[in-house]
């Protein structure tokens, strides 16, 4: 790899060569801080939004691989924002309460930051600063945790990228057309990099407060380092549901999962549904309530501080941070590897870190030869860990509603910064989806696999001898993988837009306010496609004599438990 490009991460958490992963993966059980399935989410962009009337608050998952000496990281922002340390916590739990589920049930015996228009924010005034002054002004510096933090503005975006290079934030020449993008907007940008000698397992989530209108995704500077079909992960938190404003919303095909492998394939369809959607939509996931958030990652007392500091006995001290449930992430581990580093005549012995810090009384004779600072360590604990546990389930418990947005983005759509607003007017969206399933068989032989979806459609799955048993019908797959393609204002219900007409209203957002094109797509009203019923080929239905309907009902459900074995382990 290019070192100028890995030496610089752009625009917001996008670690640079990692693989994309559609969902967050469960760690296997473990116990204790260093296991070979610590969870490491690989899925992208991820966000959490506090929406606070004028203010945004933006948690961003920094993803990284390399060098700890060689990560940097620009993000531009709408005002000066103040910063704090955010967790990984929060995005591994929240990806789990509310990522899509699709299950069946057995029947029977059986704002543009930047571009051609811009929201202005009570920011625009920029403090009375001359706009003719020219040249670059450090507004910030700020050390954060494991970070060192400059926050800057730029009114020429050469004299930008010479301040950049001048200070150790090196960047690929391909970057500079789109640093111009931002900084024709007024928009600062946060220089952010590790401290001298912390490791690149120090690397944890940042926390950005700063004033602004609407959420927005500064996905065109992420454009330089993004992989195809780049997943795209936000967690919104606000009064109403959240929804694009410049961006389609997008409801994937329910015809079209899988159902009977518990939608394996919902995350190709997805990226089908938003290139459908000129490669410029977002799916709801999720949108209901916040309050089952409430004591997700944190609450009041949970942690004892004071007894962790009473304690001189190392393996002791590790023992009570397991036992009062700390995090089990890189922050912990990297923690550890600070305050109890492993000696080295057992790292030449060949002991893992593994092995080490999972029994560290086994090695009590080893590290009797080096002091062990249990208050360093608890007010380490404080600021890295338990601050932004507590601040961030803050965040959780100030707002009534949660809105989860997901979409896959490749280089050449991130041409639009995607900007979100609240919208009172829209219905909840539930994660769980469910169909309703029979079975129709011959003795122990199943003949068909009928389902009545959520939408009422009934879709009689083909069977055969080999596994899997029973599959999609071969017509599905001419139907679009998006059922509804909208257009979504702040107020009032959505616009649902023809297919045909897609990539023209698209283009026309980059050009013209959301707003403008929301009223001239509605004066041309869409209903819907047309599409063929999927009907039962066979009139007969139900359970089958003599018991064997259970028999067939066994047979799926033992199809499904290998295939739930099979996700967990890889």
């Amino acid at each position: 790899m290019n070192r100028s490009r890995q030496s610089y991460l752009i625009a917001s958490g996008l670690a640079l060569g990692l693989a994309a992963v559609a969902m967050p993966q469960r760690a296997e059980a473990c116990g204790g801080f260093f296991c070979s399935s610590i969870p490491v989410d690989q899925s992208g962009e991820q966000i959490i939004f506090g929406m606070h009337g004028d203010t945004i608050t933006a948690q961003i998952l920094i993803n990284y691989q390399g060098p700890a000496e060689s990560f940097s990281w620009l993000l531009p922002v709408a005002s000066q924002p103040e910063i704090s340390l955010g967790t990984v916590a929060a995005f591994t739990q929240l990806g789990y309460l509310t990522q899509p589920r699709f299950n069946v049930e057995w029947q029977g015996d059986v704002g543009q930051c930047g571009g051609f228009y811009y929201y202005p924010t009570l920011n625009d005034a920029d403090g009375g600063r001359d706009p003719s002054a020219g040249g670059v002004e450090v507004l910030s510096r700020k050390d954060v945790g494991p970070f060192e933090t400059t926050t800057l503005a730029a009114e020429s975006t050469d004299e930008l990228v010479a301040w950049l290079d001048d200070n150790g934030y090196a960047q690929p020449a391909e970057a500079i057309p789109l640093l111009d993008h931002y900084v024709k907007q007024h928009m600062k940008f946060v220089a952010l990099r590790l401290q001298k000698d912390e490791p690149t397992g120090a690397i944890q989530p940042i926390t950005l407060t700063f004033r602004e209108a609407d959420p927005c995704v500064p996905l065109v500077l992420t454009q330089i380092a993004a992989t195809p079909d780049m997943p795209v992960q936000l967690y919104l938190f606000g009064d109403h549901r959240v929804t694009p404003t410049n961006w389609f919303n997008v409801t994937v095909n329910e015809r079209r999962i899988d159902w009977l492998q518990f939608g394996q394939n919902y995350g190709q369809l997805l990226t089908a549904a938003v290139n459908e959607a000129a490669g410029h939509g977002f799916v709801t996931e999720y949108a209901g309530t916040a309050a089952i958030t409430k004591q997700l990652i944190y609450r009041d007392g949970q942690y004892d501080t004071a007894s962790l500091e009473r304690q001189h006995d190392p393996a002791l001290f590790v023992q009570s941070l397991l036992e009062q449930g700390f995090p089990r992430d890189a922050t912990m581990q990297a923690l550890l590897r600070q305050f109890i580093p492993m000696p080295q005549a057992l790292v030449d012995q060949g002991v893992s870190e593994q092995q080490f810090y999972n029994d560290l009384a086994s090695y009590s004779a080893a590290l009797a030869s080096q002091p062990f600072d249990p208050a360093g360590f608890v007010a380490a604990l404080d600021e890295r860990v338990i601050a932004p546990l507590r601040d961030t389930q803050a965040l959780f418990d100030a707002h009534p509603k949660l809105t989860r947005l997901y979409s896959t983005v490749s280089a050449d759509e991130m041409n639009r910064d995607p900007v979100f607003a609240e919208n009172a007017d829209l219905p909840d969206v539930s994660n769980v989806h469910t169909a309703q399933g029979s079975v129709t068989c011959d003795g122990t032989t199943i003949q068909k696999v009928r389902l009545t979806l959520p939408d009422g459609s009934i879709i009689d799955y083909q069977t055969k001898d080999e596994y899997p048993y029973a599959e999609l019908p071969p017509e599905l797959a001419e139907e679009p993988a998006a059922i509804k393609i909208e257009l979504i204002g702040r107020s009032g219900a959505p616009v649902l837009i023809n297919p045909e007409r897609v990539v023209g209203i698209d283009s026309v957002l980059n050009s013209m306010a959301p707003d403008q094109v929301l009223i001239d797509a509605a004066k041309d009203p869409y209903t819907g496609p047309e599409l063929p019923p999927v009907v039962p080929s066979m009139t007969a239905s139900g359970g089958c004599s003599g018991g064997s309907t259970s028999v067939a009902l066994g047979m799926l459900a033992a199809f499904a438990l290998v295939l739930m074995r099979r996700r967990s382990y890889e």
